[in-house]
């Protein structure tokens, strides 16, 4: 039995640090992880996420897909030229701004995103065995909620 206040779960104390700690101690296992998985096809973390978020959505921006992967801009424009130069992302200037370019995978660069797709698959599918369909589902809310919390809480913070 929950009691929001004390934090307590049949009678055990359960301090709210605890849970934020197995929450990051996934975030970090997951990374490491995908990290671990990816090394041999020498792709980093950051090239996964512009890989794979390319592969869902191309046509992004440096600007779109330094959010999507929450990183710098810079970052994500070293490694852009870099797969431009490897042939796995072309350019084209952006429809609605001539001053960005809209990125896409190449066919060498959809192919290697493939692979990383299924790395990510594999991870995924392995958390998953975790949880039950509805314990994902609450999951995902109360991660969202708490993101919005957070955005609201930096965006206080910023005044």
């Amino acid at each position: 039995m929950k009691n929001s206040k004390s934090e307590t779960y049949d009678d055990v104390a359960i301090p709210p640090t605890a849970t934020w700690i197995a929450v990051v101690r996934t975030y970090n296992e997951c990374t490491a992880t995908l990290t671990h998985l990816l090394a041999p096809m020498g792709v980093s973390l950051l090239q996964h996420e512009i890989l794979i978020n390319l592969f869902r959505s191309p046509g992004l921006t440096q600007q779109q897909l330094a959010k999507r992967c929450f990183s710098a801009k810079s970052g994500i424009s070293m490694l852009v030229a870099r797969f431009v130069a490897d042939d796995l992302i072309k350019r084209t200037p952006a429809p609605k701004d001539q001053r960005a370019w809209s990125l896409s995978l190449t066919e060498k660069g959809q192919t290697l995103a493939r692979q990383v797709v299924g790395v990510q698959n594999d991870v995924v599918a392995e958390m998953d065995k975790a949880y039950s369909s509805d314990d994902l589902l609450l999951v995902k809310d109360i991660m969202d909620r708490s993101s919005v919390l957070l955005e609201n809480l930096r965006d206080r913070n910023k005044k």
